[in-house]
């Protein structure tokens, strides 16, 4: 019994329950923004992708298991299969599997009409999609975690486009309007990649250690240095004019918070620029993680229409 519970518990971790919170927080902000009902729309996007993340971490955790044995984040990539005397192979992707399909009974017991055609088929398509991206991006031998620039490719496409399509399947329409379609996508893809690029750059020494070509390993410290803060850049603009043109339509209540992160973020963009150094990436990455969690809920409750 004492085996199970230690088994529980080191698959608890080895998910990243705190990307987990992350993943599913930008669920969250896109299910306010497109109105969805709170019992039960908001609820089955909370816990679809909040299961899709442990799946997603769970799975990637097998195949970096010898990078992580030197990787000095800590907490933030802690893997207990580094370690552990009871995890296995078997085990973890029977773990994933339950877990990634948790979504589809959820889906089919408790969306509003979730058997309409072509919703259900539309929302397992992207649902899949994603697992399929996920995939390809940890399991070799396509591993695209590891090619550069396909990483980024790959994980905008799971976060930024999959998932916001599979959130706006979960309302009593068959989807939901395509200019909030648009906006959510959008933000999607601008959260993501503020995210990845600090992630891949914090990585980046044990990665070239471990023979991991990432873009952050095939453009070196200084070019990915650059590349992270012009996007970070680019993710703050983003949001600030999204935010300003729902301000002024009358969807969004005027607040100067949003804008607040921003800047928090940009000064540490320019702060990576002038230093290049470990410190400077892993407080930027610290600050994008916390901003993006704080800017998604915000965001949602600001908006009104």
């Amino acid at each position: 019994m004492r085996n199970y519970l230690q088994i529980c518990r080191e698959l608890f971790i080895l998910s990243r329950p705190e990307w987990g919170f992350i993943f599913a927080g930008v669920a969250y902000m896109l299910s306010l923004f497109y109105l969805l009902p709170l019992i039960p729309s908001i609820t089955v996007g909370w816990v679809s992708i909040y299961a899709f993340a442990c799946g997603h971490f769970s799975l990637n955790a097998v195949f970096d298991k010898d990078s992580d044995v030197d990787n000095p984040r800590s907490f933030s990539l802690r893997n207990p299969f580094v370690t552990s005397d009871l995890l296995t192979k078997r085990i973890i992707y029977l773990w994933v599997g339950l877990i990634w399909f948790l979504p589809i009974p959820i889906n089919i017991l408790f969306v509003p009409n979730a058997l309409t055609i072509p919703k259900l088929p539309l929302a397992f398509f992207s649902y899949f999609l994603a697992i399929a991206g996920s995939m390809a991006y940890s399991v070799p031998p396509l591993r695209l975690k590891a090619r550069p620039f396909v990483d980024l490719i790959v994980t905008v496409l799971i976060i930024g486009v999959f998932i916001p399509f599979y959130i706006g399947l979960l309302g009593s329409e068959i989807l939901i309007d395509l200019r909030l379609l648009g906006y959510g996508i959008t933000l999607c893809v601008l959260l993501v990649a503020g995210i990845h690029l600090p992630t891949i750059l914090t990585d980046l020494e044990t990665d070239l250690i471990h023979g991991e070509r990432t873009t952050a390993v095939f453009l070196g410290w200084n070019k990915t240095s650059l590349l992270t803060s012009i996007a970070i850049i680019v993710r703050v603009a983003g949001f600030a004019t999204i935010n300003l043109i729902l301000m002024m339509e009358g969807t969004l209540i005027p607040s100067i918070l949003p804008f607040l992160l921003g800047i928090i973020e940009f000064v540490l963009a320019i702060n990576l620029v002038w230093h290049r150094n470990r410190d400077a990436a892993l407080l930027l990455w610290k600050t994008v993680i916390l901003t993006s969690i704080i800017g998604g809920f915000l965001f949602g409750f600001l908006y009104i229409p």
